[in-house]
């Protein structure tokens, strides 16, 4: 069973989106307790309560409705025939309450398969952009030293995050230690519901080619637009930490939809 303050935790590390409803005082009779919390989903399932009954369908409604604004909100409800100066629930307990509805944004999500040095350096140097970033390896003692990830998965790769629901828009790199793999995890790419803004895969030019066309070979049509192989910018460098300056370049610049030339040509 969930907890609701694990739920909280999670939704503030940014892992997804939720509106949490609190209770923040009640006066009267009615079944919102004072300090009750409840958290809404985007689908509009719920965690929690906030007493039940008409009220907290209007708290629902509510929060729903903040998922398109971002914006937290306080409102008071009556729960009597007066509506007075609150939202009338129809209620007739006699009591109001005032709700307080804070909304948490999810971070933009980036799935990096693979936990060697590419894999290990784009970590470190995503820590301090708001990004939540899952490290996918199936080598234990490789993905024990990744420090910095807000989520570290040991599986392997042909059947990892089949049993998790992969956030919608998000980012993946590709850069794990066996070509077989990438090659794997493009075509789960291109055969899933996932929906990835951007793809990257670390390549060379002949495996560019190799990969491209074994995709194709599987999956007909296959939309190549959100799709970066080789990886990155073209900001020169060889080293890991190099590599993934110009991977994260180049997932910022498709991010704010920006070319990612030089600033000083843009008139």
């Amino acid at each position: 069973m969930k907890n609701i303050y694990n739920e909280i935790l999670e939704l503030n590390r940014g892992k997804g989106a939720g509106v949490l409803v609190t209770v923040v005082q009640k006066t009267g009779s009615g079944p919102a307790d004072s300090g009750a919390k409840m958290l809404v989903y985007p689908d509009g399932s719920i965690l929690g309560t906030v007493g039940g009954g008409t009220i907290e369908k209007l708290a629902i409604k509510k929060a729903r409705e903040i998922f398109k604004t971002g914006n937290n909100y306080l409102e008071e409800f009556t729960m009597n025939e007066s509506a007075g100066d609150g939202t009338p629930t129809g209620m007739l307990c006699g009591g109001k309450a005032t709700l307080f509805f804070e909304y948490f944004a999810p971070k933009n999500h980036i799935y990096i398969f693979g936990a060697g040095h590419i894999g290990s350096a784009l970590v470190y140097h995503l820590n301090k952009l708001d990004y939540f970033v899952t490290v996918i390896d199936d080598r234990k003692e490789v993905l024990e030293k990744i420090s910095g990830a807000d989520e570290k998965i040991l599986s392997s790769f042909e059947t990892v995050l089949s049993d998790k629901d992969v956030v919608e828009n998000s980012y993946i790199i590709i850069a794990t230690y066996k070509h077989k793999y990438d090659s794997l995890i493009l075509k789960r790419i291109y055969k899933s519901d996932w929906n990835p803004k951007y793809i990257g895969m670390v390549s060379s030019r002949r495996k560019q080619k190799i990969i491209i066309d074994d995709l194709k070979s599987e999956v007909k049509n296959a939309n190549m637009e959100q799709c970066f192989i080789p990886v990155g910018l073209d900001i020169g460098g060889s080293s890991p930490d190099e590599i993934a300056l110009s991977i994260i370049a180049e997932i910022q610049a498709v991010r704010y939809g920006k070319s990612g030339g030089y600033l000083r040509d843009n008139n």
